[in-house]
């Protein structure tokens, strides 16, 4: 049977000295080790560990360090001196103190990694009886390979710590370093804790969670301004008391996956009074119970402006449709806008630029300009600029007698007579070479042309409609469009929105196309037609027009799927949690704008962000603000 090792044994193993050494080392490892698992708090526990390690290694005094990551700089998180000393000024001069890397002890110990010994102390310990000398080393806390902070000591021995003194003191800067690091994960939890709760009760949307028996376990304070009941109404009561018909939300189907669903329901307020909501939940495991968290928005006043504006595109939509502009799908707020500014412009003789991204419609729109007119009954004749050859250009525009150049077997009319009496539309106007500007200048300001191989000018009268892609004063910055023509043909300007801008179009425009391209009446599943309106359209409707031509011919039945759309790789499909998650935050950080009258400073103190953060983010969100 094996025996315990008794103390007289250990004694005569490891000698007086040694085992004295050992015992002490061994006590306060413990004391270390107690102290450092029954506290959550550094600063408190500080005092403890220096004074538990300085009175084994026979110290003075010693500094706990901590490495500020952010600032980059060493910061006393302790410091501690025996009771002989009366160093008052030490002590409030150290708690003041901030080093950076490589400067004094701490910072060499910091950049090394390891311990750092002098005798040369720049800075000595005074107390009442003047300097006192002493020897001074630094020991760097490591964790995980990287120095987190010091352990400073201050001895009178002169002599550097032994092997077995390193070696017991890496081994409580490792104690030390893993509770500073439980310590600084605590905080930061603690912290982000109460951004949570200050999102959570400055938010005009209701966030909410419910159990699996659709009681509600938490609910903020927004619960009172929407549905007028105090979180504290709510607590324990089921979904049904604010929004009765819940069972639509359909939580057999949330709870299979953990993405968000959303859904509009009426809900019901505290007086009785129905409301329209925007609901958004997604599951998620808490304590062996599933749990499903949401946010639930308020759109009455959107629903009720939306049918307003339902009314009122009927009703111009009713007169659209005896005009040229019906073969117009539009559904969106800025393309009904844009009808009305064209339908103006059309009604006078003015020039009129069309601007918009390639593939947005400028065409059409100029085509409806011209039917709108008073000269509807006349020619339409479009020409592409960027197309037409430089040494045809005189010929294309102002036309050729016979024999006026090789190939020129007979006379021909130029676009300028061909549009006499109607609309001339010159496309991507933007492209045309300098050198041919100034001849189109004169034939537009002038109404006169002079065709190749004649020798006399003839007078026409075509209304200009020009387009571009291009920002054509910028152009004329570069010195590659004349401001002249510039201002001859932007008489009046009219800018044709990307598809992107105006997402109500999408839908409309793709059933009409897949009407147009279509043989056996075929039609858009409901998910097609909700990943439609998630791409952003680079190639605006053109790009569309031929998704949904291609889509018709792939098809496998009369129903188009979404996985039958053929969208480029290189584009990627927006996700809707992620656009859900942005409009909160956006419309949270106007709210906290508006406590803080508008002080960006104190609004980003209190949202936990850089102010630079902050200022980006309101720009990204399309609001104007000063730097």
């Amino acid at each position: 049977m094996a025996s315990t090792l008794g103390t007289t044994e250990a004694e005569h193993i490891f000698g007086p000295e040694e085992f004295s050494w050992l015992e002490k080392r061994m006590a306060a490892h413990y004391a270390i080790t107690n102290v450092l698992s029954a506290a959550n708090n550094l600063s408190k526990v500080a005092p403890k560990i220096l004074r538990e390690v300085a009175d084994v290694m026979k110290w003075d005094a010693a500094i706990l360090w901590e490495v500020d990551f952010e600032s980059q700089v060493m910061k006393c998180k302790e410091v501690w001196t025996t009771k002989q000393l009366d160093a008052a000024d030490f002590i409030a001069r150290t708690r003041q103190s901030q080093i950076s890397r490589s400067t004094g002890l701490p910072g060499k110990a910091w950049s090394s990694g390891k311990l750092v010994w002098t005798t040369a102390v720049d800075e000595p310990i005074v107390d009442q009886r003047g300097a006192i000398e002493h020897s001074v080393g630094c020991v760097p806390i490591i964790l995980r390979d990287e120095v987190i902070g010091a352990l400073q000591f201050f001895s009178k021995l002169e002599s550097k710590p032994d092997v077995n003194s390193q070696e017991m003191l890496k081994v409580i800067c490792t104690q030390v370093g893993l509770f500073m690091e439980r310590n600084r994960a605590e905080e930061n939890l603690r912290e982000s804790e109460a951004r949570y709760r200050l999102l959570a009760d400055t938010s005009l949307d209701v966030l909410i969670t419910i159990d699996d028996e659709s009681h509600i376990v938490f609910v903020n304070k927004a619960s009172e301004r929407v549905f007028g009941y105090a979180p504290s109404e709510l607590l324990g009561h089921k979904l049904t008391l604010i929004i009765p018909d819940h069972k639509q939300i359909a939580f057999a189907d949330i709870k299979k996956s953990a993405a968000a669903r959303h859904f509009e329901l009426f809900g019901k307020k505290k007086d009785g009074s129905e409301l329209s909501l925007n609901v958004c939940f997604a599951e998620y495991l808490g304590n062996g119970r599933r749990y499903a968290t949401g946010i639930i928005s308020d759109i009455t006043d959107r629903k009720r402006t939306e049918s307003v504006l339902q009314a009122t595109q009927q009703k111009l939509q009713s007169v659209l449709d005896t005009s040229p502009f019906a073969q117009i799908v539009v559904a969106s707020p800025p393309m009904l806008t844009l009808l009305k500014r064209v339908k103006k412009a059309a009604a006078s003789e003015a020039s009129i630029l069309v601007q918009g991204e390639t593939g947005s419609g400028k065409e059409c729109i100029a085509l409806l300009i011209h039917q709108q007119s008073q000269r509807a009954g006349k020619a339409f004749v479009a020409r592409n600029c960027c197309s037409i050859p430089q040494h045809l250009f005189e010929s294309e525009m102002f036309g050729h007698k016979k024999g006026a150049f090789t190939g020129a077997d007979r006379d021909r009319k130029g676009a300028f007579a061909e549009a006499d009496g109607g609309t001339l539309f010159l496309d991507e106007i933007g492209d045309l070479e300098y050198s041919l500007q100034t001849k189109l200048l004169r034939a537009i300001q002038e109404k006169i042309i002079h065709p190749v191989g004649s020798d006399k000018d003839v007078h026409v009268d075509p209304r200009i409609v020009c387009a571009t892609n291009k920002d054509l004063l910028a152009c004329i910055k570069a010195h590659e469009f004349r401001d002249d023509l510039y201002y001859r043909v932007a008489t009046v300007m009219v800018a044709v929105p990307p598809l992107r801008q105006r997402r109500e179009d999408i839908v409309p425009l793709a059933r009409h196309f897949v009407g147009m391209a279509s043989k056996l009446s075929h039609t858009l599943s409901p998910e097609a037609e909700e990943r439609l309106m998630k791409y952003d359209w680079p190639g605006n409707v053109r790009e569309l027009r031929s998704l949904m031509e291609q889509a018709v011919i792939f098809a496998i039945g009369n129903v188009i799927q979404a996985d039958e759309l053929g969208f480029p790789q290189k584009h990627s499909i927006e996700d809707p949690n992620s656009q859900l998650l942005e409009a909160v935050e956006r419309r949270h950080i106007l709210e906290v704008l508006k406590n803080c009258d508008g002080n960006k400073t104190v609004a980003a103190k209190v949202l936990g962000l850089a102010r630079s953060t902050l200022v980006l983010k309101l720009k990204i969100g399309g609001e104007v603000v000063d730097d």
